[in-house]
């Protein structure tokens, strides 16, 4: 038997358990693969990136090891050969840095992945890794984007519930377009943020193998300085849609949030409001019944306004970042287009060129006199040899940019036909879920007035009061 004293320091353990930032992984059984993940120094060392044994349990106020879980039913009844979830988010206090990572379980059937399941902690700036390599991979598809970097003014709430909650969703959209597309779903480096261990990682993010890279940054510096001539009008109506629903989007995003800040005082004016029918019910005694229920009322609408008010979806602003990826797709597809244009112009004026020295008289010196300079110019023999070389070799170069921009063509028509399809569907979630909130804040408003009511006339209060017809709000 234990006493009371070892029962009590047992809770007290299973409390600091319960109460740590760092999750425990336990024994997980996918496909005939079993992973057991001990407490030891490798399992902490699978929860940061950083250097080993600097992860350090933070206390109970800042763990969000409570966030409920996503349905592990949906996530097996998936029949797609990779799938992905994101969640538990855990705080890490370093010496110099304070973070959060996040749980990443991948579920696989592909050959080119050794076991059936994977889990792995990966932070924001992982992520950030990962979209850039996809960026200088694959510069002519659609690269979804990611949710944003906190601002100065945001940097002492990003620890907050809400803002890693909301930037785990974020987090987990931007996987979900990542393995759903056709092509980006098997890149090597999406497999190596899927599946290695931190020490392995941290090799992979720290090598630079830069080519693609400067390649990106070269075409990045040719569209800045020189103007595409030839605009194949399907990518500028693309361009052109994708402005107007921006500027669409970005209006209801701001009026939703000046809305929203008239929703915040309101609900601070309801707090107030509360108190005032609470007391005056105490020093009126015959009016206490009817004051009781109006508090109690108020009660319920204040609550049902600060779920409105907490629940601040992020569609808007969110999708206006899809679609700015959209443009900058199109951007890079146009620095392709210009560079192809920059050769054929020159291979233009070296033939031009030639066709000059050619048709210069045979009899016509070139060169210039001992005594008009110390250097001999090139003769006319000689520059039409350059040119001779100068000229084979652009025409090879064109012939790679033109296959260059007509795959470059035919990858963004395929994302373009799949952002489409998706778009419309992101679309009517993204207002469906507007109408219903805004149904379901209204319906719990005109409840809470309702019973009110009901109340009233139960105790032979305002039994003269005429209610008209309920009016029935689809849900």
């Amino acid at each position: 038997m234990m006493t009371s004293e070892e029962k009590a320091e047992n809770l007290l353990e299973e409390k600091i358990k319960e109460d740590t930032a760092i999750l425990e992984i336990s024994t997980v059984e996918m496909g005939g693969v079993v992973k057991q993940e001990s407490r030891d120094g490798d399992f902490f060392s699978n929860c940061s990136t950083s250097m080993e044994d600097s992860v350090i349990a933070s206390p109970s106020v800042d763990s969000f090891s409570t966030i409920p879980e996503q349905d592990i039913s949906d996530f097996q009844m998936d029949l797609k050969d990779l799938k992905v979830k994101v969640d538990n988010p855990q705080k890490h206090l370093e010496t110099l840095e304070t973070y959060i990572t996040f749980r990443i379980t991948t579920r696989v059937t592909r050959p080119e992945y050794e076991n059936g399941e994977y889990i792995v902690c990966r932070r924001y700036n992982d992520f950030i890794w990962l979209r850039q390599k996809l960026v200088d991979s694959y510069p002519t598809h659609i690269i979804p984007p990611l949710p944003g970097k906190h601002t100065l003014l945001a940097q002492l709430d990003r620890y907050s519930k809400e803002f890693i909650i909301a930037r785990m969703k974020l987090l987990q959209i931007f996987l979900n377009r990542v393995i759903n597309h056709p092509i980006l779903s098997y890149d090597k480096n999406l497999q190596i943020f899927l599946t290695t261990k931190p020490a392995e990682f941290l090799i992979h993010r720290k090598s630079r193998g830069n080519m693609l890279v400067k390649m990106t940054d070269s075409l990045q510096n040719i569209t800045s300085v020189n103007i595409m001539k030839q605009h194949l009008p399907e990518f500028e109506q693309v361009r052109d849609y994708c402005t107007s629903l921006s500027q669409k989007l970005s209006t209801i995003d701001r009026i939703h949030h000046r809305i929203h800040k008239e929703r915040q005082d309101y609900l601070l004016e309801l707090r107030q409001l509360h108190p005032i029918f609470t007391l005056w019910a105490t020093s009126e005694p015959e009016l206490a019944p009817i004051l009781l229920a109006i508090a109690k009322a108020i009660e319920c609408i204040a609550m049902a306004q600060r779920k409105l008010v907490e629940n601040l979806p992020n569609a808007e602003r969110e999708y206006v970042t899809y679609i700015d990826a959209v443009k900058n797709a199109l951007s890079r597809r146009d620095s392709m287009q210009i560079e192809y244009e920059i050769i054929i112009d020159e291979i233009a004026k070296r033939r031009v060129e030639k066709d000059q020295l050619l048709n210069i008289a045979s009899g016509i010196s070139t060169t210039q006199s001992w005594s008009g300079s110390l250097w001999k110019a090139e003769t006319r023999d000689e520059k039409l040899e350059k040119l001779g070389q100068v000229i084979p070799r652009l025409e090879k170069q064109v012939e790679l940019l033109q296959d260059r921009v007509g795959c470059a063509n035919e990858n963004l028509r395929s994302d373009i036909q799949r952002w489409n399809t998706e778009k419309q569907a992101d679309l009517k979630t993204m207002l469906i879920t507007m109408a219903d909130n805004q149904i379901q804040h209204y319906q719990q408003c005109m409840n809470a007035w309702e019973e009110v009511l009901v109340a009233l006339k139960l105790d032979g209060i305002g039994s003269d009061i005429t209610v008209g017809v309920p009016i029935k709000i689809p849900v």
